[in-house]
């Protein structure tokens, strides 16, 4: 509702209708009043809120270990926790399902990962893996000396960070399989330097 001031100067103060008059500095100025819609649970913004709310719990499983660890250090003016969701939202549809595991990016970092890198199971449905990559003439000291890692996943359940006891300048090993979760589908190889302090970034390999 608007209202006339009364003073050395009768003013108009208010909403009338769809406009909004203000009174400052002595003059009367006037502005569209804001639309606000009576319904903003649109199936758009239903939907939105459905990604996000999945995109939070996924990165919630990693706020106590993995993102401390990794992205916190990594992270320039953001925090780490919206660094690592900001890698992993493209990851998700509009209806917040997971498009592909290969799209998540649970690691990030300086160290490189090596060419021709492939990881198995030798028996189908056993804990072993088997992994190789090739040698890389330009890496030589105390990179041959970064450890292979590994993260398993099994229904949107994801192991602890684990070593496997490879390092880069081995070219080839095996290792088990975290004991949770059971039943892996998938999992997470990235290299970790000696000194525990750089990291390469992740590569999903199904098995």
């Amino acid at each position: 509702m608007a209202k006339i001031r009364q003073g050395m100067e009768s003013f108009l103060s208010g909403k009338i209708g769809d406009k909004v008059y203000v009174f400052r500095d002595g003059k009367t100025y006037v502005r569209s009043a804001p639309k606000r819609k009576k319904d903003s649970s649109t199936p758009a913004m239903l939907l939105n809120q459905k990604r996000f709310g999945a995109i939070m719990k996924f990165c919630g499983q990693f706020k106590d270990a993995l993102i401390p660890q990794i992205w916190n250090p990594a992270a320039e003016m953001t925090s780490g926790f919206r660094m690592f969701q900001k890698a992993n939202s493209p990851a998700f549809a509009k209806d917040g399902s997971l498009i592909d595991p290969k799209l998540l990016r649970l690691t990030t970092g300086k160290l490189i990962l090596p060419n021709g890198f492939t990881a198995g199971r030798p028996e189908v449905g056993g804990s072993i893996i088997e992994v190789s990559w090739l040698e890389d003439p330009n890496l030589g000291g105390i990179p041959l000396q970064d450890e292979l890692m590994v993260i398993s996943v099994a229904d949107g359940q994801y192991s602890d960070i684990t070593v496997t006891g490879i390092t880069r300048n081995e070219l080839n090993g095996s290792f088990e399989l975290p004991v949770k979760p059971l039943n892996a589908t998938h999992i997470y190889l990235f290299f970790e330097s000696k000194d525990q302090r750089n990291y390469s970034e992740s590569v999903c390999f199904e098995i």
